[in-house]
């Protein structure tokens, strides 16, 4: 249901028979501008100015009534519009804020979820660094083992066959 007409008052039968007769309708389709109360406001202010010298000079008529009423009505009627109007603005600012925050929380779980991907990546990448390193030490260890036995061969092949090669050259 249309939230003007729910906020809709209602007139009295009596009333509405008398002025529909004497009064212009009141555009629903007015033109809604920001500042719509404020005009209403001046309307109404004017409209009272204007009638003010006139009412000096002759007593208020039924006439003069039913168009103060009448612009009563149609000042209440734009003001429900307004209000209607700010409620739905202000519905669709909350549903704004409702999806900036699911964004914002989607967000704040991926970011998450990516720190925890991150923290782990890196803890393998620390491990196997750890062990990559492990393996260059014991294969530098290897390594200087193989070292050693290499120098030992070399001074026992040096030492063993040098007795060899100066006895063919004393035989000379």
């Amino acid at each position: 249901m249309d939230i003007v007409k729910k906020m809709r008052w209602e007139r009295p039968l009596d009333l509405d028979r008398s002025e529909s007769q004497n009064m212009p309708l009141v555009s629903h389709e007015a033109p809604k501008s920001p500042d719509s109360l404020t005009s209403i406001l001046r309307l109404v202010q004017s409209d009272t100015e204007a009638s003010a010298a006139p009412a000096a000079a002759s007593p208020s008529s039924s006439q003069d009534w039913a168009n103060l009423i009448e612009r009563v009505r149609a000042a209440a009627h734009r003001t429900r519009e307004v209000e209607a109007q700010a409620q739905e603005q202000e519905q669709r600012v909350h549903e704004l804020l409702e999806r900036v925050r699911d964004d914002i929380k989607l967000a704040s779980e991926r970011v998450r979820a990516a720190e925890a991907r991150s923290a782990n990546v890196q803890a393998q990448a620390e491990q196997r660094i750890r062990a990559a390193e492990e393996r260059a030490e014991a294969a530098e260890e290897r390594a200087r083992i193989a070292e050693d036995w290499l120098k030992q061969v070399h001074e026992a092949i040096v030492s063993e066959f040098s007795t060899l090669t100066e006895v063919p050259s004393k035989a000379a």
